[in-house]
């Protein structure tokens, strides 16, 4: 797939997952996705490490359940071959305590065939748990 053709893909995915679209977003996983967060699940209810297409979507839709993604703004995409990384600026509400938390997000991706076969997401994990707890946590200087 050429660089500017996944370019507009992810995009195109972004924009859709955020009107709701979730069918056109399902079709560009491949069957054996290998989908990982490495944000606190005490901030965030979201699962480590998800294997296949299937249960990347319950996946999804759990984390749904629980969040709703306000705002999922890319800030910065680079695309080289069917790899491309991404930081993003995201606003989530959490459904049960109605707490708006704002963070920064860095995203990898590979594809094959046209499809993502491999996410791995990384989130601000001290200030994303300082604003899932509602107050600071004293950590040294050096971690903040």
């Amino acid at each position: 797939m050429a660089a500017e053709s996944l370019r507009d893909q992810i995009l195109r995915q972004n924009a859709a997952y955020q009107q709701g679209d979730r069918a056109f977003v399902a079709d560009l996983f491949h069957e054996q996705i290998d989908w990982r967060f490495f944000i606190s699940s005490e901030a965030l209810p979201m699962p480590d490490r998800v294997l296949g297409k299937w249960h990347v979507l319950l996946a999804l839709q759990k984390i749904h359940d629980h969040v709703e993604v306000i705002r999922n703004e890319i800030t910065l995409l680079i695309v080289e071959g069917e790899r491309a990384a991404m930081i993003c600026d995201r606003v989530v509400r959490l459904r049960q305590t109605g707490r708006v938390m704002h963070y920064k997000v860095a995203a990898f991706h590979r594809y094959e065939g046209g499809k993502l076969i491999e996410y791995q997401e990384f989130g601000d994990g001290l200030d994303l748990l300082e604003q899932a707890l509602g107050r600071g946590i004293d950590a040294p200087a050096a971690y903040r």
